[in-house]
């Protein structure tokens, strides 16, 4: 078993020489782990499986093939070693699945992250992508708006929308470290832009209405003041 210390110098020099990818794979590696040790029925031919990374990836956004890092992190850095290999399948163990957790954990926690990289995340999440999807999505099905709504769009077009717009023309510049984040602002975008067609084209409606009606109103004032004099 490798000892935390050696660990540690290994992991770190994975990560810097593969960055985002290199930590997203580690990430996957410990959240697959965890995941088939509560949820599977011992004994497990290993810590993790390929396809448990597969899955893991693409719940945090990602969709490449991981293979390569892999056989790196076996290889090269004896991180892992593989315990199964069939045509179908193919089982991990992890060399100190401790040490491994603890960094993991290091690294969500941003303590490897230069501090722009760390403010930019807290930004991010402080504005809450999630939220900001459904209550456009919401507002987008409903056929009739109360004050409440229009408030609620008011504040997520001039609050938070202008806000995240910078961010996201910010980390746009390095997509492989930001993939995740790019991929759900611009989810928000796409929601917001069909939000606007639907307030534009009541926008219409509402102008049409009042255009409509301004001709005969303006028709009986001329009757009440002609009947005046």
């Amino acid at each position: 078993m490798l000892k935390g210390d050696n660990i540690e110098a290994m992991i770190s020099d994975f990560v810097y020489r593969y960055g985002e990818r290199g930590k997203a794979v580690l990430e996957a590696i410990v959240r697959a782990a965890q995941r088939l040790s509560r949820t599977s029925t011992p004994p497990l031919p290993g810590d993790f499986d390929y396809r448990s990374i597969v899955e893991e990836l693409g719940i945090m956004g990602y969709s490449y093939n991981p293979s390569p890092l892999l056989r790196i992190l076996e290889k090269e850095y004896s991180l892992i070693k593989t315990t199964l290999h069939t045509s179908s399948q193919r089982w991990y163990t992890i060399s100190n699945r401790e040490a491994l957790e603890e960094y993991v954990e290091r690294l969500r926690s941003g303590g490897d992250e230069d501090p722009e990289t760390v403010v930019i995340r807290l930004q991010i999440e402080s504005l809450r992508l999630e939220d900001i999807a459904r209550s456009l999505r919401n507002l987008a099905e409903k056929k009739r708006w109360s004050d409440s709504d229009y408030k609620k769009l008011y504040d997520i077009s001039f609050k938070k929308l202008p806000k995240l717009l910078r961010i996201y023309r910010k980390i746009q510049e390095d997509p492989e470290k930001w993939g995740s984040y790019i991929r759900s602002i611009e989810e928000v975008f796409m929601l917001a832009r069909k939000l606007r067609s639907r307030v534009s084209m009541r926008a219409s409606e509402s102008f049409r209405d009042v255009k409509n009606e301004a001709p005969s109103d303006l028709g009986r004032s001329m009757v009440i003041d002609s009947g005046g004099e």
